[in-house]
């Protein structure tokens, strides 16, 4: 099983997170923060450019394995959904790539009680549906996520 968070600018909370998940995840796990820090000047990042370091930095002193997300491109885009939507995607490609069973958490969301994943594991998917303008455009909430990519895939 692994888990895995998107992180932007918050590095405090990937060990809070981590803790939390060591505390109250009753499955073994692999914890995986997808680095979407960007390393110029961006609001995304109130501008500190050393911001994806501390995040490389905080993975490799508690030992969580760090994926760098190639941002570059980002650069002229000012939304923020577009570009929470390519880390998305990012994320997706490794599950793609690496079937198991995942849970998808945000940055800064925090399990606060036990979860058994094995209740789980006959379901394809647990996730939280939104909707937007109006009800014409529908999508999953990426706050919550539980994909078994076993049975998907």
């Amino acid at each position: 099983m692994k888990v895995l968070t998107v992180v932007v600018n918050n590095p405090i909370f990937i060990e809070l997170q981590f803790l939390t998940l060591k505390k109250f995840l009753l499955t073994p796990f692999e914890f995986i923060v997808f680095n979407d820090a960007k390393d110029y000047p961006d609001y995304t990042n109130r501008n500190d450019i050393t911001m994806k370091k501390q995040i490389e930095n905080i993975c490799y002193k508690l030992n969580i394995k760090c994926i760098n997300i190639d941002n570059h491109y980002q650069i002229n885009i000012h939304s923020s959904s577009y570009r929470h939507s390519q880390s998305m995607n990012e994320m997706l490609k490794f599950q793609f790539n690496n079937p198991d069973l995942y849970l998808i958490l945000d940055s800064d969301m925090f399990l606060i009680d036990y979860l058994d994943i094995n209740k789980y594991i006959n379901f394809n998917a647990a996730i939280v549906l939104q909707q937007r303008l109006n009800k014409t455009i529908n999508y999953i909430w990426p706050g919550l996520c539980f994909f078994n990519m076993n049975i998907i895939l």
